[in-house]
């Protein structure tokens, strides 16, 4: 078995291993772009197993994206298409090559890697931790709250290409969670049927990109209309959004919007979402949760020499001694001394702790992502700490309390 780049000659087999794996999910742009990709890799390189006889038996494909971590822009190592030759399941195939990929991102330097789950406990026991859920929420259009002005509202011309990318960057870096990727921004955004901007004293403030969905009424007439990525920098621009979709009464069924916003359905008079679901036989649903990409602190000593900083000041100096579970990522597995004063983190080699937090590097991802909160992981017994008076100032230290929004699939 070995285990290395796949060769532009290899191509044929990496489609089909790809295809079959995803027979339902799997872009036709991408299939065409994959021999180019394995020339000049834009979007990412693929890593490929192969057995005895040179047959491709699995593939993945490695991105490099940059990641916003607590307000710190790092280097992040993403897993996309995880995929097994159909007749080598189960043959720990896909282990194997995540392996190899968690320890190339991890010798060149990237601290952080990051997927979209096919199956969250898989990846779980490699490692991945919850990160970034968001909610697609489906209201009428009826029930959406009107403001009376989307006068701002206009479709993207060529020429608003490179402003609305630069905005999304200025997004990006202030926001914990969002990625950057210089191939991936433009088709995502660019490539969906229509992109909305809201242009204001002469400078975009926000962008929507929508396509149509077909809906079962035996008509051509209505659609929902998709609401794929949302951004906006203010209030103001984010009313002249609700006051498009509440215009949309003659055409759209529901509006489909994917958001990370939990407060979202203050802005409709009537959230229930269609479904015809309730609990208790009264209580309406009002959106579908979705999890989200899950992350992996691929290198803990680099992560913590680059993120050394606290949310805020804790209320008093200590060395935590962080003992932590990787059964992937041998120079994770141990014991880590970190000393916090004031609102700075010191990465030592040895320390005489004041407290002990013991977990999983999993949850430990999904602490530092902000995604679930140390309480939380002690309530259930998922994390230990020798001494719960230092949980605040563990959380405050290491911990975030803004949940990662994302908007990027990979």
């Amino acid at each position: 078995m070995e285990i290395r780049f796949v060769l532009p000659e290899e191509v044929d087999q990496l489609r089909r291993n790809v295809l079959t794996a995803f027979p339902s999910k799997t872009p036709d742009a991408l299939l065409q772009n994959m021999e180019g990709e394995l020339y000049r890799p834009d979007e990412g390189r693929y890593l490929g197993c192969f057995d005895d006889n040179g047959t491709l038996i699995g593939s993945i494909l490695m991105m490099d994206f940059t990641l916003n971590v607590r307000g710190v822009m790092l280097p992040m190592g993403a897993a996309a298409y995880v995929s097994t030759n159909f007749l080598h399941k189960k043959e720990h195939v896909a282990r194997n090559l995540l392996r190899v990929l968690m320890g190339y991102y991890a010798k060149m330097g990237t601290p952080i890697g990051c997927l979209h789950p096919f199956n969250p406990a898989f990846y779980g026991k490699m490692g991945y931790g919850y990160c970034n859920e968001s909610t697609m929420y489906s209201p009428k259009p009826c029930y959406i709250r009107s403001f009376g002005d989307k006068s701002g509202l206009s479709y993207a011309r060529p020429e608003d290409r490179s402003e609305v990318l630069a905005f999304y960057e200025r997004y990006v870096r202030a926001v914990h969670g969002a990625t950057l990727h210089p191939y991936m921004d433009p088709h995502r955004i660019f490539d969906m049927p229509y992109v909305v901007i809201c242009r204001r004293e002469g400078r975009i403030t926000g962008y929507l990109t929508f396509d149509f969905v077909e809906v079962d009424h035996y008509t051509d007439m209505y659609h929902d209309l998709a609401v794929r990525e949302m951004i906006y920098e203010d209030t103001a621009t984010l009313q002249q959004f609700m006051t498009f979709f509440a215009s949309q009464v003659d055409q759209i069924d529901r509006v489909r919007i994917y958001s990370n916003d939990e407060y979202l359905p203050l802005l409709f008079t009537n959230p229930d979402s269609g479904e015809n679901r309730s609990y208790d036989g009264a209580i309406q649903e009002i959106g579908r949760r979705n999890m989200g990409y899950m992350a992996r602190i691929l290198d803990l000593e680099r992560y913590f020499t680059l993120e050394a900083h606290c949310e805020h000041a804790v209320s008093r100096p200590f060395t935590l001694a962080l003992t932590v579970r990787d059964d992937f990522v041998q120079t994770n597995d141990g014991t880590f001394f970190l000393h916090v004063e004031g609102d700075h983190i010191t990465l030592l080699a040895h320390a005489v702790p004041d407290v002990t937090l013991s977990t999983d590097i999993a949850d430990l991802s999904s602490l530092v992502m902000g995604a679930i909160p140390l309480r939380q992981f002690l309530r259930i017994g998922r994390m230990k700490v020798s001494d719960p008076s230092y949980a605040d100032d563990i959380q405050a230290a290491i911990g975030w309390s803004q949940k990662p929004q994302n908007y990027t699939y990979f």
